[in-house]
């Protein structure tokens, strides 16, 4: 089944989400600086992945109009 754009980006948004929330716990269990910078590059590779499947979304839905 094909997702709406709509769809689409409340996907990619939850598992962005999904991402901060995870590596947010694992830095804080594991305790480490290196555990938290680890965390906080998965978090922003995750959010500029997220950025440009927004763009790429915002495309498409420019086409459709």
């Amino acid at each position: 089944m094909t997702r709406t754009p709509f769809e689409e980006l409340v996907h990619r948004v939850n598992n962005l989400l999904g991402t901060i929330e995870i590596q947010a716990e694992v830095a804080q269990a594991t305790g480490t600086a290196e555990a938290c910078l680890d965390a906080l590059r998965r978090i922003v590779e995750s959010a500029r992945k997220t950025q440009d499947d927004v763009r790429r979304l915002r495309e498409v839905g420019k086409e459709r109009s």
